[in-house]
């Protein structure tokens, strides 16, 4: 539902959308693109160490440095097929989910307020966004930069989608003609356009994102949504990295459509690991790393003994538009865990030791999300973090209690605070303007990945 504004700010200000943080590294990440020449021949190894095959690589190598704005013809930097300790949620390759996000906030012709209201964003400008606000949209300019296009691929009021598969891609291999999407109309859509934003880093890529025409924010008869997601031959087959090795996605299939409109985003995935010595596989992009990292449990709490990563069918934002912040784990979170007698213990605080089958447990906080505040953040409404489909949740305590942990809940009632896709309410909403429902209660199984890592890298 669009409407024209009849009134707001007219003071030009500078204007923060929901990706400004990966645009304002824009300009540098277009230089770090890949260098080395193809290879023809590389070691795949999975988490557990004593697993090695060698495979041919699927793909060339990237161009050098590019000459502009386009990744069709200059890929930045991610797409190079690199991955270091990325995890995988499953023995067998499939896809989790492939709902829409949110519709029609991409390749706005602008981010003025009159534009935003009328495109059915949100906007705010209070506060610490007085003289910065916060927008859920984007122009097509980072878009361009940043994902490979079909032909006429210039975003205009796009939809945004991210697809979560069990394993990790190599990313060189994406491409929009991949994917094959059916509407509840019947009618078929291929993407305008696909990469791995905000899914970058070398532990994770397992979540493309693509934009294009995918539905609509109508209830009943008149709602549009994706109903059908297939992988299809483009002739450069999209290509994954499992615990057996590489292989083709060509052929997987995804039923299990809804409006993002009618049920916000919920968890498809939850791993428990160690810790280790040091953080595996961060960065991957030497300037959104300089933008958004160190962003790790030892930057942030100086190390802990095991990680929960939580992977999401969408953005998780407490209103669209503002960032999840790591003290934020008592508002949205809680972890199940088993006592001695087999009752359920609920590690609802930071900082509490919780007695557990086989001893204690302590939540630190959450992770992988933006800069901590001994490095200048602010855990405010304006805290930029990276806006993807990873968060991690920092415990210490002992192996055995650590065991014991079954789920993490997401309640989203009651005294918890839902979550939300991008293209959410914001803290003002148009009161005109319907936007992406906040997340059901939501119960996720916990993997536990102590003893068998479940991670793949590439040389």
């Amino acid at each position: 539902m669009k409407t024209t504004p009849t009134a707001g700010p007219r003071r030009r200000r500078s204007i923060r959308t929901i990706g400004a943080v990966l645009l304002t590294a824009l300009m540098l990440l277009l230089a770090a693109c890949d260098t080395s020449p193809p290879t023809t021949e590389s070691t795949i190894t999975t988490g557990a160490p004593s697993t090695t095959t060698t495979e041919a690589a699927s793909t060339p190598g990237l161009p050098g440095r590019p000459g502009g704005g386009d990744a069709d013809e200059n890929p930045p930097a991610f797409f190079d097929d690199r991955l270091i300790a990325a995890d995988y949620w499953d023995e067998e390759l499939r896809i989790l989910s492939a709902n829409m996000g949110f519709d029609g906030i991409i390749g706005w012709p602008d981010t003025e307020f009159e534009t935003i209201r009328a495109g059915g964003g949100s906007f705010y400008a209070e506060g610490c966004a007085v003289d910065n606000p916060l927008v859920s949209g984007a122009t097509a300019t980072g878009v361009e930069a940043l994902y490979r296009g079909v032909a006429d691929d210039t975003p205009d009021y796009d939809d945004g989608l991210p697809i979560v598969f069990t394993w990790p891609i190599l990313t060189s291999t994406i491409n929009p003609e991949d994917f094959l999407f059916t509407l509840n109309t019947g009618e078929q859509v291929v993407p305008n356009s696909a990469g791995i934003m905000p899914n970058w880093e070398l532990n994770e890529r397992n979540v493309p994102v693509v934009f294009g025409d995918f539905g609509n924010r109508l209830d009943g008869p008149d709602a549009v949504y994706v109903e059908k997601l297939e992988i299809v031959d483009d002739g450069t087959p999209l290509m994954f990295l499992g615990p057996n090795g590489v292989q083709s996605g060509v052929g997987l299939t995804w039923e299990d459509g809804r409006s993002p409109y009618e049920s916000g985003p919920v968890l498809v995935g939850a791993k428990l690991n160690h810790v280790g010595d040091r953080p595996a596989g961060e960065g991957g992009a030497p300037p959104l790393e300089r933008v958004l990292l160190p962003n790790d449990e030892f930057a942030l709490y100086g190390g802990g003994d095991f990680r929960l990563r939580l992977l999401t069918s969408g953005g998780y934002t407490p209103t669209g538009i503002d960032s999840l912040t790591p003290n934020a784990y008592e508002n949205h979170f809680r972890i199940h865990a088993a006592a001695e007698d087999g009752s359920t213990v609920l590690l609802s605080e930071v900082g509490v030791d919780y007695e557990v089958a086989g001893g204690t447990l302590r939540v630190l906080g959450l992770a992988d999300l933006g800069q901590a505040e001994d490095q200048g953040a602010t855990y405010d409404l304006c805290y930029q973090e990276d806006a993807d489909n990873y968060i991690d949740i920092i415990l210490i305590g002992d192996e055995a209690a650590a065991r014991s942990i079954t789920h993490v809940e997401v309640p989203s009632e009651g005294e918890y605070l839902p979550l939300y896709n991008p293209g959410g309410p914001g803290p003002t909403p148009f009161p005109d303007v319907r936007y992406t429902a906040p997340s059901p209660p939501d119960l996720e199984p916990v993997l536990i990945a102590l003893d068998d890592p479940m991670r793949v890298s590439t040389p």
